[in-house]
């Protein structure tokens, strides 16, 4: 796991060397691709350690209700939408191919960049789409599926 966590610091360090002019963080109408992060951009690294037995209830849990619920939020207030969108539209989620040293998994979630205020957490999405009850639900078995917290990197592009 440690050589993992270098192996990633590694790649960040030289993607962000890669890039060294500003950004404005817009979409580009005739491209609908979201700008990677420039100098000084944030990132937002989150480690998810999972369970040995609980790789494909996680991804099932992930790919078949979280990352939907996200997809189909509507904040109330209209011009968070927009920011939302490109905060979606900046993750990526990268699966897992081998167990670590300790027989866990790990989901590496990266939103590349990241957008101060957009929406990044689960539970608003999740209830806005499947109710209060199911919701709780949902996140008592995501969180289930956890061998330890997770572990978040906020970093600005240099």
């Amino acid at each position: 796991m440690k050589y993992s966590v270098i192996y990633i610091i590694t790649i960040l360090f030289i993607t962000s060397c890669a890039h060294q002019e500003e950004s404005n963080n817009v979409i580009n109408e005739e491209n609908p691709i979201v700008t990677k992060a420039k100098i000084g951009d944030t990132t937002l690294t989150v480690l998810n350690h999972i369970k040995y037995d609980k790789k494909e209830e996680f991804n099932a849990i992930l790919f078949d209700e979280v990352m939907p619920a996200c997809y189909d939020y509507q904040d109330t207030i209209i011009e968070k939408n927009q920011l939302n969108k490109l905060a979606l539209e900046s993750l990526r989620i990268l699966n897992p191919l081998r167990t670590n040293e300790d027989s866990t998994w790990t989901f590496i979630m990266f939103a590349d960049p990241y957008f101060q205020g957009a929406n990044y957490n689960i539970g608003p999405p999740l209830i806005q789409k499947y109710g209060e009850d199911s919701a709780s639900a949902i996140f008592q078995r995501w969180s289930n599926c956890f061998a330890q917290n997770q572990v978040v990197f906020f970093e600005t592009q240099q």
